[in-house]
Parts: structure tokens; C-alpha cells; sequence
């Protein structure tokens, strides 16, 4: 979506999702249509300063024998803005102009400190109109991720949003996902939760909820007194605490599904259009009772979904127990990588 630095393109492509915590890595090769997966690695950063960031970066493109240099990133959070408009219909090169203008009453940052850039939906030609996906991330943002790329010896290509390059990963892995059927689409992040709504192949509603898989280890870490390590293997296998691990996140969860319940209702109140199913991918997906929270709050439960379906692994010098262990976290990459 938004293409900041174009470079010479490379046979390979690679993928780069920078969390607050962790940092995923993937890179394919191949033809479009069949691309095959070369080297996937998820690395927990280091520390919060920008060098530990880029010292972490080189390491997992070392570790994961990532052979291009050249990466597409994304960017998401308060500094980015996401917004579904309707414009006049016109021509090509007056949109252009037009849209910057249009921009600054949906936008609440000074226009001349954000990049802009838009996508035209579907037309409405009942109503002469253009529907308009406009996005404006800050300049300052964008330029702290490219700097932390170039520190760690790579070049950006493309610098895209989370919540897009999750729904191009879902869209790639579900073609035949039908025009007249409505999905959801949650990626439980670190930090937050990308929300993205799709009917058919078009994209229909983006949001970012500020709840995340980070929370919930809190939220054990503290009911259990165990460090934030031990809560994460907790979450994840809780052997025999499987109750005592849903009670004490269930107040949380409630949280971020009635967040997710909230974005539901606007969306059916603006299209007339239900859900109709519902996918959730990253880090969080292990944990217990997911499901069931699910079926209480929207009464329907998710499917799990794999990021990395669309590929082919087999040539890939990795142990297939590892990739099936961290796939669920590589939503953003996967759809990074397809840029």
C-alpha cells in the first residue's frame, strides 16, 4: 500500500515484522503462483533502545539464513491512520490531487507531517462515487523503522500497514473465500490485536484494539506470581492449571471481545452485512478457553488459521516441528513477503 523505497526488485522476497517483543523473519522464492519458503526465524529482541532493535535484526537474518537484503516492512499503532471514504467520482490524475485535501478532515495529524496514500475500492455507480481505503502514517514513524533496517545491514523496499499485509496473507491462503461471504480476521499481537474485516477479496473494515497476548501473561504472571517467561509456558501448556488459567484471563479477554464485538456492530450497521466467520491467528492462539470466549461473546467460534499455507515448504532446510511451532505468529510476514 505504501511504497516508500523502490529498489531493483530481487528473485527473493522478504517479509520483516518488528513487534514490541519479537522480531519474525521470512523469505521465498519461486513463481508467483507457487512461491516456496527459503528461511523463516522469530528472535525475541533484546531490549527497547533502537541499537538492540538492529543488533537483534542482524542476528535473526543471520540465524534464519536470510540471503536478500532487501525487505518489506510494515507499521501500525496511534502514529497510523486507517479510514473507508467516499469521494466524487472523477479522473485518475485529479483523485490524486484531490485526495491530500480530502485527507486533512479525516486525518488529526498536520497533513505535511504524514505520508498519504489511498486505494480505490469498488465504484458506486448508482451514487457516482468512489470508495476510498486512505491511509496517512506519520514521516517521523516510518523513518524510525527504515532506520532501524538500515542499521542492521538491510534495505526497505516496501513499508506496508500490519492489518494489510495480514489480510493479504489470509486472502492468498482462502481464494475461494466466496464475494458474498464476510470474514474476520484477529492477529493477536504482543502489544495489540489487528482487526480486519473482508467480504469476498475486498477489504471492508481495519482496525488495532490495544490488547494483546502481552497482557494476558501479565495478567497470569501476577494471579500466579510466576515470572513473564513461566506465564508465557503457562498460557500456552497449562498442564494441570488449564481452570485456574481461564479464570484469571477471562476478565481480559472479556475486554478485548467486547472491543472486537463493538467493531462488529458498526460494521453490520454500515453494510447491513453480518459476519459470518471467524479467523485468529498469532501468539496467543494456545491459549485456553480462546475458543469458548469466542462462542460466548459473538457466539460463533474461530477457526485457526495458518499464515504460511500458501507456501511450499518442502525445499526448506528447516525441521517441520519448528515451523509448526511459530507459524501462527507470522501473519504480518507472510503477508509482507507477497508485496
Amino acid at each position: 500500500m505504501m511504497d516508500m523505497k523502490l529498489q531493483t526488485k530481487t528473485k527473493n522476497r522478504v517479509g520483516l515484522d518488528i513487534g514490541t517483543f519479537a522480531i519474525k523473519m521470512l523469505e521465498i522464492s519461486g513463481a508467483p503462483d507457487k512461491p516456496m519458503l527459503i528461511g523463516m526465524g522469530l528472535k525475541n529482541i533484546s531490549g527497547p533502545s533502537k541499537g538492540s532493535i538492529s543488533d537483534s535484526i542482524k542476528a535473526l537474518a543471520d540465524e534464519a539464513k536470510i540471503t536478500s537484503r532487501e525487505v518489506n516492512i510494515s507499521v501500525s499503532g496511534p502514529s497510523v491512520i486507517v479510514r473507508f471514504i467516499s469521494m466524487p467520482r472523477m479522473k485518475e490524475e485529479d483523485l490524486k490531487s484531490a485526495i491530500r485535501f480530502e485527507a486533512e478532515k479525516f486525518i488529526p495529524f498536520n497533513i505535511n507531517d504524514c505520508v498519504v496514500d489511498f486505494q480505490t475500492l469498488t465504484k458506486d455507480e448508482r451514487e457516482n462515487k468512489f470508495n476510498i481505503l486512505l491511509v496517512a502514517a506519520k514521516k517521523e514513524h516510518i523513518k524510525e523503522r527504515i532506520d532501524l533496517v538500515e542499521e542492521a545491514g538491510l534495505s526497505v523496499h516496501i513499508v506496508d500497514i500490519d492489518s494489510f499485509a495480514m489480510t493479504n496473507a489470509f486472502t492468498r491462503n482462502f481464494p475461494n473465500l466466496g464475494s458474498e461471504k464476510t470474514a474476520a480476521i484477529l492477529n493477536i499481537g504482543a502489544t495489540s490485536t489487528n482487526l480486519s474485516i473482508v467480504r469476498g477479496d475486498a477489504m471492508a473494515f481495519v482496525r488495532d484494539v490495544s490488547i494483546g497476548s502481552n497482557d494476558l501473561n501479565v495478567t497470569i504472571s501476577k494471579d500466579s506470581g510466576l515470572s513473564m517467561e513461566s506465564a508465557e509456558e503457562l498460557k500456552i501448556d497449562p498442564k494441570d492449571k488449564m481452570q485456574e488459567i481461564a479464570n484469571c484471563t477471562k476478565t481480559l479477554l472479556s475486554s478485548l471481545l467486547d472491543e472486537v464485538k463493538l467493531s462488529f456492530g458498526y460494521y453490520e450497521n454500515q453494510s447491513g452485512k453480518s459476519i459470518d466467520e471467524i479467523y485468529i491467528s498469532g501468539g496467543a492462539i494456545g491459549l485456553v478457553g480462546l475458543d469458548e470466549a469466542f462462542q460466548d461473546a459473538l457466539g460463533s467460534r474461530p477457526s485457526f488459521w495458518n499464515p504460511l499455507g500458501f507456501l511450499d515448504a518442502s525445499s526448506a532446510k528447516l525441521d517441520a516441528n519448528v515451523i509448526d511451532k511459530i507459524k501462527n505468529s507470522f501473519a504480518v510476514s507472510a503477508g509482507l513477503v507477497l508485496r
